[in-house]
């Protein structure tokens, strides 16, 4: 079976179990984006800090562990949670108290790599904020404010960005978008994955919510489609850095959870700054 075979199956199986997850929403969606946080700062750690020893048999599908990954896993998935509840002032604490664990543990450490301290603070701007963003846009009170759910709207409009982008690219893809940091993306697919990006956005408005203007929902998918891109690449140049081709082989076809929803960690920040100040100005 191909890989492109396994990709489409899993996608199949996968997409409606976290559609369902979004509608239901609140507390259900909330652990969803728990667990995915979770998977994803893992895999994030085990990139740039993999494990000194062979992990046991009983954290080697973690990829080990340790104190240091303890407490950054813990930390990055209750600031999760503190966005869901709008605990920001929280937010902010446990970034924090995640900097002075990271100094601390960097000054005591044999060997320096203050470095270190700025890759686990991206980290968690990177991954964890995006998902506590994620479980905020299906509560009960950010669909009541915004008149829909966003958690599904941006889900959908990136899984609609990757997949035409990516069979787009196989189609018809000649010119390369960044060979450098990923040498199968084409200028051809990044352009039909926006095009059909827009087309769903302008779906959504007519089958779902015409009572929101046309240009706002061009204007979401416009947001979604560059941003969603621009997290594949990144993500791309992260794994070009430690020379790895997969986060993991935690997804069959799919690679790791990082791999998988990478998009969504550049795309749900975007969103909702702009659903932010449509709202405030």
């Amino acid at each position: 079976m191909s890989n492109t075979t396994v990709r489409v199956i899993v996608g199949i199986i996968g997409i409606p179990l976290i559609i369902i997850s979004a509608l239901v929403g609140n507390f259900v969606f909330l652990a969803f984006c728990v667990v995915l946080a979770f998977f994803c700062m893992n895999e994030f750690y085990n990139l740039f800090e993999p494990p000194v020893k062979p992990p046991s048999s009983l954290t080697r599908w973690f990829g080990g562990i340790s104190l240091h990954k303890t407490v950054f896993l813990l930390i990055s998935t209750v600031i999760v949670v503190c966005f869901y509840f709008e605990k920001f002032n929280y937010v902010f604490i446990f970034y924090f108290l995640m900097f002075i664990y990271l100094i601390i543990d960097e000054v005591f450490k044999t060997e320096k790599h203050f470095e270190a301290i700025g890759t686990w603070l991206l980290s968690v701007v990177y991954i964890s904020t995006p998902f506590g963003f994620l479980s905020f846009f299906a509560s009960e009170k950010f669909i009541t404010v915004n008149h829909a759910n966003y958690a599904i709207i941006c889900l959908v409009l990136v899984w609609i960005s990757d997949t035409f982008a990516f069979f787009g690219g196989k189609l018809l893809g000649r010119h390369k978008l960044a060979e450098r940091i990923s040498p199968k993306k084409t200028w051809e697919g990044s352009i039909i994955g926006f095009i059909f990006t827009l087309i769903g956005g302008a779906v959504i408005w007519h089958f779902f919510h015409p009572e929101l203007s046309l240009l706002h929902w061009l204007s979401v998918s416009i947001i979604v489609g560059v941003f969603a891109q621009i997290g594949d690449l990144f993500e791309s140049n992260l794994k070009r850095s430690v020379k790895v081709k997969d986060s993991s082989n935690l997804i069959p076809g799919h690679g790791g959870a990082l791999d998988r929803f990478d998009s969504i960690l550049f795309a749900v920040p975007a969103l909702y700054i702009f659903l932010y100040l449509k709202s405030t100005l």
